[in-house]
């Protein structure tokens, strides 16, 4: 369609200008210049569209991922509340404690910088929500408080699930930071390299050897 409108724009100035001036050499000239900005002026149109697209996804995406996350979190919350109540062990709601709060320290790193979604639609859309089916199973455990030899199994099978899954989160945590400690220890052996090649430092002040010895005696 576009195509068809570039060409009749480019004919019709070609024929308004060789009707004015009756100078064919000038008309195409003028018809080769309006199809290259027409053609131009489109391209331009169809790159802002396409990013402004892009932009609208990349923000619906974000949105589900940092709701979901929230959501997970007040559930996780509901869960500890009511397992609280239940009488279950302490270690039980100490884990689930440690598992909020670095799901909630997720969401706000995440809405800090809102790039990291891609990091984290495993952990919205699985991981969360597998963790909520499992809390579901342990909460109609207790509540019949694990009378079966299976339940007081499935009992002791958490409780050493919650520890490593409290630990899974802080490493996904620290990891969306990850790429920026890379950097850094990057830019910290070279500005090292620099400066020791400057005799401005030695390996002394990298290993905790502090000031001189005439200097910290002061």
């Amino acid at each position: 369609m576009k195509e068809v409108f570039i060409g009749a724009a480019a004919a019709a100035a070609a024929l308004a200008v060789w009707l004015i001036g009756g100078n064919i050499v000038i008309s195409v000239l003028c018809s080769s210049a309006c199809l290259l900005i027409a053609v131009l002026t489109m391209e331009a149109l169809q790159k802002e569209k396409n990013i402004g697209i892009e932009v609208k996804g990349d923000e619906g995406a974000y949105g589900k991922v940092y709701q979901s996350i929230l959501d997970h979190s007040s559930a996780i919350a509901r869960y500890m509340d009511k397992l609280q109540e239940l009488n279950v062990e302490k270690d039980v709601i100490v884990m689930l404690a440690s598992i909020h709060k670095t799901c909630l320290k997720i969401a706000e790193a995440l809405e800090e910088d809102n790039s990291l979604y891609t990091k984290l639609n495993d952990f919205s859309l699985y991981y969360l929500p597998g963790l909520i089916n499992i809390l579901n199973t342990y909460e109609n455990l207790a509540e019949g408080s694990f009378k079966t030899e299976e339940a007081q199994k499935f009992a002791a099978e958490f409780s050493l699930f919650l520890s490593q899954i409290a630990d899974a989160l802080h490493k996904k945590y620290y990891s969306l930071f990850s790429k920026d400690v890379l950097d850094s220890k990057a830019e910290m052996i070279a500005m090292t390299a620099v400066f020791k090649s400057e005799g401005l430092i030695d390996n002394q002040d990298f290993k905790g050897g502090g000031l001189p010895k005439s200097e910290s005696a002061l």
